[in-house]
């Protein structure tokens, strides 16, 4: 893959990650505030389009919306139980998060797959490079992850602890360093030993001993697990019809600068965790200019203004409101706590109604559907 190649799927991840995080709470960036007005990266106010109610101000959902007959829908039977397959999938990724690792003992050839630990000596035309090494303190790799740069893992992959061999690389001509960027380098590799992974069994003990803040016993677990599940499922399907079901006849101006302004800020938060400024950042990432990223991203925009003004229009058509109590059993679910202020504090209690009203909407709908 060439390096605008490379640049070019850079860009369509950040644009992937950029929506996700639209969709799940917005963008809680890392970002810092004071008061109760809500300060970012570029000091944006995220709340300064919305009322108390988390309505954007002075519209009308209704006047740009044409909604379907929810009312007529039915949820089909199969998304009200959990999938089994899906169960044991995160009940899979909650014990791997508990899985430990130990010296295996075993000498052989590595596999990829395989987890080793390493030492390693990186040089360019002979001369030690920043960040480089791991100065002996060795370094757990699992071989085909592809932590580390491309071409990196695969050579390792044959040797055997003990062994000290060189490896040859080049670093991505769009490698975040501008010094290492394009550059062949030479790593010297100490295979010190192989890694054995344990992950432990699902138990009244391990929920004890792990849990016990969140759950009671392992069928507190499992129940809790399904009921996620299954609302996520109800909600995935209610929301989907609605979407495409729904008419917009014009996307409001003032939303969709709001919508461009919060990625500014977005980004402008992502680039100060490298040092960089946003247009450098988006830059680094393929885009032209921040410009041309943003025109790139109107379709994304018109998408998000979309979602909002659905879920107002109903809201505004149901007497929906989000409460406090709301805001608190959303951090719950999501967060783990009930404590929203430092949310609060950075991006306005508006906008957090403004992103939880999606939830509520939903609840309200589902809640009066039959089962078909």
């Amino acid at each position: 893959m060439n390096a605008k190649a490379k640049a070019k799927k850079n860009l369509t991840r950040l644009i992937a990650l950029f929506l996700a995080a639209l969709m799940f709470i917005g963008m809680l960036a890392s970002c810092t505030g004071t008061g109760t007005t809500a300060t970012t990266a570029t000091g944006f106010d995220y709340s300064s389009n919305l009322t108390s109610d988390g309505f954007v101000k002075d519209i009308t959902a209704s006047d740009y919306v044409t909604l379907p007959d929810y009312a007529a829908y039915e949820m089909p039977a199969n998304l009200t139980v959990a999938d089994q397959e899906a169960v044991d999938s995160e009940i899979y990724e909650i014990l791997t998060a508990y899985a430990t690792s130990e010296k295996d003992e075993t000498v052989r050839e590595v596999v990829e797959g395989d987890t080793v630990n390493m030492d390693y000596t990186g040089t360019i035309d002979g001369v030690a490079f920043e960040g480089g090494s791991t100065n002996g303190a060795g370094t757990d790799a699992t071989i085909g992850a592809g932590t580390f740069i491309e071409g990196f893992e695969e050579q390792i992959v044959g040797h055997k602890p003990g062994e000290t061999f060189d490896i040859f690389v080049t670093f991505p001509e769009d490698y975040h360093s501008e010094e290492l960027a394009g550059k062949d380098a030479t790593f010297s590799i100490t295979l010190n030993y192989l890694c054995k992974n344990s992950t432990p069994e699902l138990t009244e003990e391990f929920v004890a001993e792990n849990l016990s803040d969140m759950y009671t016993s392992v069928a507190d677990m499992v129940a809790d697990i399904e009921n996620r599940l299954v609302d996520t499922q109800m909600k995935n399907y209610v929301w989907s019809k609605l979407f495409d079901e729904s008419e917009i006849s014009e996307y409001p101006e003032a939303m969709m600068e709001y919508e461009r302004l919060a990625q500014k800020d977005y980004l402008a938060s992502m680039a100060a965790m490298y040092g960089l400024e946003a247009e450098d950042f988006i830059v680094m990432y393929g885009a032209e200019s921040m410009d041309a990223y943003l025109a790139e991203m109107e379709p994304s925009f018109q998408e998000t203004v979309k979602m909002q003004l659905v879920v107002q229009a109903i809201a505004e058509k149901e007497g929906v409101k989000v409460t406090d109590e709301d805001i608190k059993e959303y951090f719950k679910l999501y967060y783990g706590s009930e404590d929203y202020s430092s949310y609060e504090t950075v991006y306005g209690k508006p906008y957090l109604k403004s992103m939880i009203m999606n939830e509520v909407v939903l609840d309200a709908i589902i809640e009066k559907l039959p089962v078909a």
